[in-house]
């Protein structure tokens, strides 16, 4: 139904269909959430959508199952997500470590990235009592396995920029919701110029991203949505954004190379 931005893909020789809507995540309708017998997140959230994505989860059916790059058990309160169970009783092999965590082949690894992988269970105590069976039975200490080398959001590479910034010490002219360029780069830049300046013999190595402030923190740091595909970035860096309205010269960097004389 393109009107309604639905679609369904189904397998006649099983008679398993698998539906496509079009939507924001959170506004997902009960009738999806309910009939689902899998959710798959193959997406980068902030921690305060995790708990609403983890909240929206608990009105999925018992047996439900659940996969998902970062961990969402436990982020609310009552939560029904437990460990799926791999001890099946007609010796059938199921997946995951049974705490939790799944290992799956993917384009950016292999040899297979670490997911958070859940069965909803009937209740919370249900599910509290799946978890301690789990770790009882198994030398895994850690509950769901999820790869410590992140999703492959380009917020992983990023952080390298962000390492040798300064630290924020001003006001910056931007609020949530503005229209921004954020700048990252491979190299040690202690700054990063601004838009085009590579074109007119400035520093080179330096790519510009457009994006939306979501969210800024008390110290400036900020939360943004790339505008290309959606990826959601936490924690980024003031020094890394800049206000394509308002592009101001950028002041020289005081360092701090100790006392000169003495090494003389």
């Amino acid at each position: 139904n393109t009107a309604e931005g639905r679609s369904r893909l189904q397998d006649l020789s099983t008679n398993c269909s698998c539906e496509f809507q079009c939507g924001s995540l959170l506004d997902t309708p009960d009738e999806l959430l309910t009939t689902a017998a899998a959710v798959v997140m193959e997406v980068c959230l902030p921690k305060d959508v995790q708990r609403l994505a983890c909240s929206m989860l608990q009105r999925c059916s018992t047996g439900c199952r659940i996969v998902c790059y970062a961990p969402f058990h436990s982020l609310v309160e009552n939560c029904r997500m437990a460990p799926v169970n791999t001890s099946s009783p007609d010796g059938e092999d199921v997946c995951g470590d049974g705490v939790g965590g799944l290992k799956l082949a993917a384009s950016w690894k292999e040899c297979g990235h670490g997911f958070a992988f859940y069965e909803v269970a009937a209740d919370a105590s249900a599910a509290q009592a799946a978890w301690a069976t789990a770790l009882e039975k198994s030398d895994v200490v850690q509950r769901a396995g999820v790869d410590p080398t992140g999703n492959p959001s380009r917020a992983r590479k990023t952080k390298f920029t962000d390492d040798v910034l300064p630290v924020p010490n001003e006001e910056y002219p931007w609020k949530e919701g503005d229209k921004v360029l954020v700048g990252w780069s491979w190299l040690p830049f202690l700054d990063l110029g601004n838009p085009g300046e590579d074109s007119d013999g400035g520093l080179n190595g330096v790519t510009w991203m457009a994006a939306t402030i979501l969210a800024l923190d008390k110290e400036g740091f900020a939360t943004i949505c790339y505008e290309d595909d959606g990826t959601v970035e936490e924690q980024v860096h003031p020094e890394r954004i800049r206000n394509p309205n308002c592009l101001e010269k950028r002041r020289p960097i005081e360092m701090d190379w100790g006392d000169e004389d003495a090494d003389a």
